[in-house]
């Protein structure tokens, strides 16, 4: 829905970008608005041509071209105020600080494609629990989310910088909150080396997002899609992950780890367990529950005496702003809670901007995150 509504948007503002190209009298800027239409319009078609549901481990041509239309087309949506004040007023400098104010966005979108999906940010969370284990005070955790291992395009030595980042926070344990891939385990193969090199002290635990069961794509038959999930979940383990599929685990007297499989707002799936999930569990020990879609913190889990919840899902939408105390992204309009700590009473969730990208190739403001928690006891 949020991209219909920003894909409409982009054409009502293309419209009005490209009359202030062609309403000039210089040959140049006619020439080069005639350029950006036509690299908009092509870069639309070549998407929705590549952009059909089928299985596929090759997703270079839909998300370049998804690329592409972002670099070409988002950059007219500064221009929309200034296009309409200019062709009431007349005023030729409104014209040119809309036209200013596109091009300062172009340069970040393509940083962001360049540079942004590749610039893992390591955000650090301390957190006080009064019924914390006494032997667990100090407890490093890393959390990450949302690989969407197919999207890398086979760049091991980048991805490998990330993973380095990673074991340089010599973390006790890492929890990895769901989505490894966009549609099919077969996309990661000839990534285990990497992600096997990911170290923990105590362990490695993972879930299921709602990109990993294969609901996006044909399949010859359920046999066929429940055979893909399979294999997924047994590269969780090829990856050295332990998934935890609506189960709970021990990590210390008191101290509990609980994965449920994805639940979200409807249209996504809610397969997730939460109530037989904690029947596993004492009701007075500390809950640390890894849940994938960050609405079911408000449907279910604040129901709950869960203690904190780690989730993704969300990417912060790739865009937006995220420094100098400001945190700001379209999804915001979509999702309640998008992106880093909330806190309602004692309880907290926390939503990992992700560590990989979907559909365009880039990251804008939102950068790949390495959430490290320290929990200390109060």
């Amino acid at each position: 829905m949020i991209f219909l509504l920003v894909f409409a948007l982009i054409i009502i503002t293309q419209i009005v970008f490209s009359i202030s190209f062609f309403s000039s009298n210089s040959v140049y800027i006619q020439s080069f608005g005639a350029f950006q239409l036509a690299a908009f319009i092509v870069s639309v078609i070549v998407l929705f041509l590549n952009f059909r549901r089928k299985q596929t481990t090759d997703y270079r041509k839909a998300f370049n071209a998804f690329g592409f239309m972002i670099a070409s087309g988002v950059p007219a949506l500064p221009f929309l105020v200034f296009g309409i004040i200019y062709f009431i007023t007349g005023i030729e400098v409104v014209k040119f600080i809309g036209w200013g104010m596109s091009f300062l966005l172009f340069l970040g979108i393509l940083s962001g494609i360049i540079f942004g999906r590749w610039n893992w940010k390591i955000h650090p969370i301390k957190l006080s629990f009064p019924h914390l284990p006494e032997s667990m005070n100090g407890l490093k955790i890393i959390q990450i989310s949302d690989i969407h291992i197919g999207s890398f395009f086979d760049k091991h030595h980048k991805v490998q910088k990330a993973i380095d980042l990673i074991n340089a926070q010599k973390a006790d344990y890492v929890l990895f909150t769901g989505d490894l891939v966009n549609n099919i385990a077969a996309e990661v193969e000839g990534w285990e080396p990497v992600f096997q090199g990911i170290e923990a002290k105590k362990g490695k635990y993972s879930i299921l997002g709602n990109h990993d069961y294969g609901d996006y794509v044909p399949w010859d038959s359920k046999d066929d899609k429940h055979a893909n999930l399979n294999r997924l979940v047994q590269k969780h383990r090829d990856l050295g992950f332990t998934p935890l599929l609506n189960d709970a685990i021990e990590m210390a007297e008191g101290l509990w780890l609980l994965g449920v499989e994805n639940w979200g707002r409807a249209p996504f799936r809610q397969s997730g367990k939460l109530l037989e999930t904690l029947e596993k569990v004492p009701h007075e020990a500390l809950k640390i529950l890894m849940s994938h879609d960050p609405t079911h913190f408000d449907l279910e889990i604040r129901d709950t005496n869960v203690d904190l919840t780690l989730s993704g899902h969300t990417h912060g939408m790739q865009f937006g702003i995220d420094r100098w105390g400001l945190k700001w992204s379209p999804v915001k309009y979509y999702y309640k809670r998008w992106a880093g700590l909330y806190q309602e009473e004692d309880q907290y969730l926390y939503v990992n901007r992700g560590f990989g990208y979907l559909g365009f190739p880039g990251r804008v403001g939102i950068y790949p995150e390495i959430t490290v928690f320290e929990l200390t006891k109060s």
